[in-house]
């Protein structure tokens, strides 16, 4: 089940003048789709996403790239359980413990990586505790 879109994210994606901006969009419904308690806000100037707590943030402020920043929300957690997901080689970066980023540089580089993304993404929306 899709989570429901947001007015707010609706009106920053009309606005949203950015050479790869089908690939945001893309982000945007395989987030939605990720779990149905899913909500979607605009923070950090950002299009965001929350189950238990925020999961996940589009970062579109290079031209030239569209990162998915997946996280356990806004601080730091070091008592938050690790977060698996089962990632093929090279899709994910993992500047920290529990925070991990998928870069998109054209729409055919995040088609090829669309499936293997939704499991990932499903997978740690699920671990996302409050």
């Amino acid at each position: 089940m899709t989570a429901a879109p947001s007015p707010d994210v609706d009106a920053y994606f009309a606005e949203l003048e950015h050479p790869l901006k089908d690939v945001a969009v893309g982000l945007r419904a395989l987030l939605l789709d990720a779990h149905p308690a899913v909500v979607e806000s605009i923070k950090w100037k950002a299009p965001n996403y929350e189950v238990a707590d925020d999961f996940a943030t589009l970062n579109l402020r290079r031209p030239s790239a569209v990162q998915l920043v997946l996280h356990t929300g806004a601080k730091v957690k070091p008592e938050h359980p690790e977060v698996v997901v089962p990632a093929p080689p090279k899709l994910l970066t993992w500047p920290g413990r529990n925070r991990a980023i998928a870069s998109f540089s054209s729409l055919a580089e995040f088609e090829d990586a669309r499936a293997a993304l939704a499991g990932i993404v499903r997978s740690w929306a699920g671990q996302v505790e409050a």
